[in-house]
């Protein structure tokens, strides 16, 4: 206690980050510029421990917490889509029991227990409240904060991996008790609710596209660093700006190519792989860029971000480059997938919407 109060008693330094209420979004926001947006938020806390920003540190680690939330909801919506999809194409109950046991047990956590979402993110929930109190309460030193947040990140990437690679195994369950094709059905019954609600704000026809380019960034920065990109699992991010483009690179993504590339962290290998298998495009398809090798979780990221909004109203949201399995998502130098946002409908490129069976509308 005596360390952490002198700490707090010397001259006051800038905030390492700062917080605050965007109306625009209506949520809480991490503030600074697009490069301080690819820094993770657990490299923030830590950050805050290490300049005895206590306060500010505790915030951070509940603001991890709202970033997983994102995620972690989704995954849970999508699972009870998915299941309901497949009751809807008359799969029994044994049946669906049976696939989902299978795959809670190869999804198993390290210490053996299978996989079961709900109590793992309410032990998750509990360690992050227990640290930001006694963040507040100065009852831990920095050596000790650190571990904790440490800990903290890889109880949710444990959760995190295993919420993504289960999508991945219901969708492949889907392509071959259905075939590949029936695919878009599914992700049309699934994501069209859920994006009928996340991606109302893009539509041009309510408000201008220049309008919503701020928006888009932000939560793309905030999704993928909940999805814990980058090389140590942490949440860091690239991105590069020019005149036309804001561009995002990920080495790997934390859920679609860090399924392509094998898990580093735990030492398993790529799910199209035994003992997942789970599938990758063999044809060619509007909602998987019309190219073969796109893992089927993957997909979900032309359907929902390119296709989907282009039918909609006119434009994708945002314009992906994923790494095909195997040829560019293996090996001693995988490819990244980059995610890029136009700043005008004028700069989106035909091609764009040539890959997803489209054309550019007219201006």
């Amino acid at each position: 206690m005596g360390k952490v109060a002198k700490s707090i008693s010397g001259s006051p330094a800038p905030p390492v980050a700062r917080l605050s209420w965007s109306d625009v979004l209506g949520k809480r926001v991490r503030e600074g510029d697009w490069a301080e947006q690819a820094v993770s938020t657990y490299a923030k806390v830590e950050e805050a421990v290490e300049a005895g920003q206590w306060e500010l540190a505790a915030q951070l680690v509940d603001y991890t917490m709202e970033e997983a939330k994102v995620v972690y909801v989704v995954y849970q919506v999508w699972t009870e889509g998915f299941l309901d999809w497949l009751r809807q194409e008359d799969v029994g109950e044994e049946e669906l029991a049976a696939e989902l046991g299978r795959l809670r047990d190869l999804l198993a956590f390290p210490d053996g227990e299978p996989y079961e979402p709900k109590p793992r993110w309410d032990a998750l929930a509990a360690a992050a409240g227990l640290l930001a109190n006694r963040l507040r309460a100065f009852e831990v030193d920095r050596a000790a904060a650190i571990a904790a947040v440490s800990e903290l990140r890889e109880s949710w990437r444990q959760l995190h991996d295993r919420g993504a690679d289960f999508q991945a195994g219901l969708l492949t369950f889907v392509a071959r008790r259905f075939g590949e094709p029936r695919l878009e059905d599914c992700y049309r019954f699934v994501l069209e609710p859920y994006l009928q609600e996340r991606y109302r704000p893009f539509d041009v026809r309510e408000r201008p596209y220049e309008e919503t380019v701020y928006r888009n960034l932000y939560l793309s920065f905030e999704a993928m660093r909940a999805h814990l990109c980058g090389p140590e699992r942490a949440g860091n991010l690239e991105f590069e700006e020019d005149d036309e483009r804001l561009v995002l690179r990920f080495d790997p993504c934390g859920s679609g190519g860090r399924m392509q590339r094998g898990d580093g962290v735990e030492g398993t290998p790529s799910r199209a792989e035994p003992p997942y298998e789970f599938g990758v495009t063999r044809g060619r398809y509007d909602w998987a860029w019309n190219e073969e090798g796109v893992c089927y979780y993957c997909a979900h990221c032309c359907f929902a971000l390119e296709r989907w909004p282009a039918e909609q109203w006119g434009h994708p949201v945002r314009v992906v480059d994923s790494p095909l399995y195997p040829d560019e998502s293996t090996g001693e130098r995988p490819k990244q997938c980059t995610w890029t946002i136009y700043k005008s409908l004028d700069a989106i490129p035909p091609e764009a919407y040539e890959r997803i069976g489209l054309n550019k509308p007219e201006a």
